[in-house]
């Protein structure tokens, strides 16, 4: 019987040890890839969005990376809202923002300081998408709930957000301004409840301008 237990309990150890090494290389691979074939100069839109954005990984609150990311949003014009970002405010939209200032991608990503009002922005462009079977691509915008999505109204408020670096199976890499006061990148499920929805800007149509 001991040695029936111990041959089980082995089983179950070695199907551990591949379930993980098998996620470690998931969350490993780089560059996260795309889920459809896009053209070679949409392609170079989304990742100048991208590239911009990992350009400030490991800023934190307070640090010259924060302080430029508010210096390009703030310095914007038209201010949204007529309203400067304090260094004390949440700055996830801002930084969002920023990266679209930074690589003139601000005719296709509306500029806000409010996850809300930036939504509604890309509403107004027919540029939104909170079907839960969609699967991002890189370089489009992910925006959260932290009270969690009722499923049926999926009318939750929207209080932070980032930008998709890449899908690979049901896993999405993305990057955030204000992931506990600094820039940082983390996987999620595509299933994951806090997800509001997505910002799909027009890269397609910019490409062919």
């Amino acid at each position: 019987m001991k040695k029936k237990i111990l041959i089980a309990a082995s089983a179950v150890l070695l199907t551990i040890l591949i379930i993980v090494s098998a996620l470690s290389a998931i969350f490993a691979c780089d560059p996260w890839g795309y889920r459809v074939q896009v053209s070679p100069e949409e392609q170079t839109l989304r990742q100048s969005l991208i590239h911009t954005a990992q350009s400030w990984l490991g800023a934190k609150e307070g640090d010259s990376g924060h302080a430029e990311i508010l210096q390009i949003y703030n310095q914007h014009t038209p201010l949204a809202q007529n309203y400067v970002v304090k260094p004390e405010d949440n700055w996830c939209a801002a930084f969002v923002s920023a990266a679209a200032i930074v690589t003139d991608l601000t005719d296709i990503i509306p500029t806000e300081c409010g996850c809300q009002r930036q939504i509604a922005l890309f509403q107004q462009l027919k540029q939104w998408e909170e079907e839960d079977t969609y699967l991002p691509l890189p370089g489009d915008i992910i925006y959260f709930s932290s009270h969690g999505v009722n499923l049926l109204e999926n009318d939750a408020w929207s209080d932070h957000v980032g930008i998709v670096v890449g899908t690979f199976g049901p896993f999405i890499r993305v990057i955030e301004g204000n992931n506990n006061n600094a820039v940082r990148c983390r996987t999620i499920i595509s299933l994951d409840p806090t997800i509001r929805g997505y910002a799909t800007p027009d890269y397609s149509k910019k490409a062919a301008q």
